[in-house]
């Protein structure tokens, strides 16, 4: 059966964007995150994370500081009921310091590569998903994957509620 999605951009939508966050102690909640996602659980939809982290690519910090950040934020949601299905994320930036990760890549948004190939390994109902984001370039990912998008508001939870209610159908 196919299921609903959220596809949710990480800095500025979950968090607050600081600015290359890799660290828990800098990882601040947006307000209304933790009820949001719990409201998203309760109604049965698959939440992914689709995020660009050109600080990799950058040397700002490493994938490994990545992958231990998420370890700590899926502990701190489990606590809270709170299951994100998959992260995705892209190192690339055409103007890398790290060779391999200096390119431009469908991965990394405005692309929606992250978007199809969860589409693809997920049962999605792409009618019922949406995308939040917090620039252009995740509101041209949304686009080109056919997702409702908005862009992030002052409360999660209250923005979560309203799409629930209004704008899927």
């Amino acid at each position: 059966m196919k299921k609903p999605a959220a596809f949710l951009d990480r800095d500025g939508v979950i968090n607050y964007d600081r600015g290359y966050i890799y660290k828990f102690k800098d990882f601040k909640l947006r307000n209304g995150v933790i009820k949001g996602l719990q409201l998203l659980t309760k109604k049965k939809y698959l939440i992914f994370i689709v995020t660009n982290q050109a600080g990799i690519g950058k040397g700002l910090y490493t994938e490994k500081d990545f992958l231990i950040l998420h370890l700590k934020i899926d502990r701190l949601f489990k606590k809270r009921k709170i299951k994100i299905h998959e992260i995705k994320f892209s190192p690339f930036h055409p103007k890398a310091k790290i060779k391999k990760f200096r390119k431009k890549s469908n991965t990394r948004k405005p692309g929606n590569l992250m978007i199809k190939q969860i589409i693809k390994k997920w049962p999605l109902n792409l009618k019922k998903s949406f995308m939040i984001g917090d620039r252009l370039s995740d509101k041209q990912c949304a686009k080109k994957s056919k997702l409702y998008f908005e862009y992030a508001t002052n409360n999660f939870y209250t923005q979560i509620k309203n799409i629930l209610k209004n704008k899927i159908t």
